[in-house]
Parts: C-alpha cells; sequence; structure tokens
C-alpha cells in the first residue's frame, strides 16, 4: 500500500508540473515569435531603405550629371539614325506561357462540360 500511494503522490505531482512546463514553451515560444516579428520589420525598413536609394539612382537627372562629372561625357551634336531593313524572324518573339491557351483538338465548342465527361466514358 505505501507503495501505491508514493506513486500517487509522484504522479501528482507530475501531474501539477505540466501546465507549468507548458505555460514556461509558450512564453519561450512568444519571446522567439516577438525576436522574429523585431527582426522582420527590421528588414522590411531596410528594404524600403534600399528601394528608395535606387529610385534615387535610376533618377535620370543623376545619371545625366555622372556622365558629365564622373565620365566627361558630353551631349551629342547630332543624331544618326540607322533603319536596318531585315524582316522580323520567323520564329515566335513571344514565348508560349503567354500566348492563350490552344484549343483542344476534338473538343466542339459549343459542347458544355458534362457532355465532354459523357464522351470520356468508355461505353457508346
Amino acid at each position: 500500500m505505501p507503495v501505491v500511494l508514493t506513486i500517487a503522490i509522484v504522479a501528482v505531482g507530475l501531474a501539477g508540473l505540466l501546465p507549468l512546463l507548458q505555460s514556461s514553451q509558450t512564453t519561450a515560444i512568444g519571446y522567439s515569435i516577438r525576436q522574429l516579428e523585431r527582426q522582420r520589420s527590421d528588414w522590411e525598413a531596410r528594404s524600403h531603405e534600399l528601394e528608395a536609394e535606387i529610385a534615387s539612382l535610376v533618377s535620370l537627372d543623376r545619371i545625366e550629371r555622372e556622365a558629365r562629372e564622373r565620365l566627361h561625357m558630353e551631349a551629342p551634336e547630332h543624331t544618326v539614325y540607322i533603319t536596318v531593313d531585315v524582316a522580323s524572324p520567323a520564329s515566335q518573339p513571344v514565348p508560349d506561357r503567354f500566348l492563350p491557351p490552344k484549343k483542344q483538338e476534338g473538343v466542339e465548342e459549343n459542347q458544355s462540360w458534362w457532355q465532354s465527361l459523357l464522351d470520356l466514358l468508355p461505353f457508346p
């Protein structure tokens, strides 16, 4: 009898510790989530800063100023246009994934979806 009582007391004690373990694990996970959210917001802020920097770097006025000052380039005095008499390539210039889907062969246009399913059945 004392062995059963001891086992029962240990079981009750362990059962009492279970909520404590769960709450401490929940607290640790919550802390990790908050830390990851802070990191995410820091990365988003840095991303916005870089986007603003890119926008300022692609400014045509800035590019023209850099060309004049750093590269010592000047605007052309006159412009020469050259025409090329070459036919466009016979191949398709647009990849297939950007074209509208092709119609399936053997399927009538005014055939409803359930008629198409019936055509797939093995009996006539």
